[in-house]
C-alpha cells in the first residue's frame, strides 16, 4: 500500500515539471466536468442500465495530464472511480488508466489499496490514441489491459484484453457526426472470442436554454454484433 501511495504522489508532483527547461513558463489548467448519461455503455459493453452521473477532475500542463473519472448510478448502487495519467505530443496521446469498481453495498470490502496481482480489484490499462490532421482526420485507438482485474475465472491468468477502434468524423447537413468501429483480437473482457464489438455513430448538439447558456448534448447509437446488443445513449455535459 505504501508503494502505491508513493507512486501516485510522485506522479502528481512530477507532472508539472517534466519536460520543462529551467525558468520556462508553461500554461496549466484544472478542469472539472460532469456528464449525465441515460445509461453507462463503454466499448460495446453495458456496465449499468440506469442513468449515471460521471464527473471528471484533471490537471494538465505541458502535454501531461493527471486526473480521476467516476461513474455513479442514479437509481442503482453502481460506483466506479478511475485514475489516469497521459501525455500528448503531436497527433499521439499515451494513456495509463487504473479502473476500480467500488462495492457500494459493503464499503469495508472495497480494499482500494490492495494491488496484489491475483486478487486486486484494480485493472490497469495502457493505450495509444492517434488523431489525424484536417486532410485525413482519422482516429485510431489501441488499448490493452496489462495488470490486475482482467483475469480468466477458470485459472486466474491475465486475459490481456485488447481493443482496437477506428473512427472518422463527418459533416452531414452542417452537423458533426462521428462514425466508429471497434473490436478485439482475442478472448477476454470484450467477448469470448475475437470479433467486432462496437459499431456506431455519435453526434453532438448545443441546446439553447437562454441567450447566455447553451447545454451540450451528445447522442450515441452503437451495436455490438458479437453480443447481439444495440444501445442508444443520450448524455449532457455541465
Amino acid at each position: 500500500m505504501k508503494k502505491m501511495i508513493f507512486l501516485f504522489a510522485s506522479i502528481f508532483f512530477a507532472l508539472p515539471s517534466i519536460g520543462q527547461e529551467p525558468g520556462s513558463v508553461s500554461s496549466s489548467k484544472i478542469d472539472l466536468n460532469v456528464d449525465v448519461v441515460s445509461r453507462y455503455v463503454w466499448r460495446g459493453l453495458l456496465y449499468n442500465a440506469s442513468p449515471n452521473i460521471q464527473p471528471t477532475l484533471s490537471y494538465t500542463k505541458s502535454g501531461f495530464s493527471i486526473g480521476s473519472w467516476g461513474s455513479y448510478g442514479l437509481s442503482s448502487q453502481y460506483a466506479e472511480v478511475d485514475f489516469f495519467a497521459s501525455y500528448s505530443t503531436g497527433p499521439l496521446t499515451f494513456l495509463v488508466y487504473d479502473y476500480f469498481n467500488e462495492d457500494e453495498g459493503d464499503l469495508q470490502a472495497n480494499d482500494f489499496f490492495n494491488y496484489k496481482e491475483k486478487i486486486t480489484a484494480h485493472a490497469v490499462e495502457g493505450s495509444i490514441f492517434y488523431t489525424g490532421g484536417d486532410g485525413f482526420p482519422i482516429k485510431l485507438t489501441a488499448a490493452m489491459f496489462v495488470y490486475g482485474n482482467d483475469r480468466n475465472p477458470d485459472n486466474g491468468d491475465q486475459y490481456y484484453s485488447t481493443y482496437f477502434e477506428l473512427g472518422y468524423p463527418l459533416n452531414v447537413a452542417d452537423h458533426p457526426l462521428d462514425i466508429f468501429i471497434g473490436g478485439t483480437p482475442q478472448k477476454g473482457l470484450y467477448h469470448s472470442d475475437a470479433g467486432i464489438v462496437n459499431i456506431g455513430l455519435s453526434t453532438t448538439k448545443e441546446l439553447e436554454i437562454s441567450d447566455r447558456f447553451k447545454l451540450p448534448i451528445k447522442a450515441t447509437l452503437s451495436v455490438n454484433p458479437s453480443a447481439d446488443n444495440v444501445f442508444l445513449v443520450i448524455g449532457m455535459t455541465f
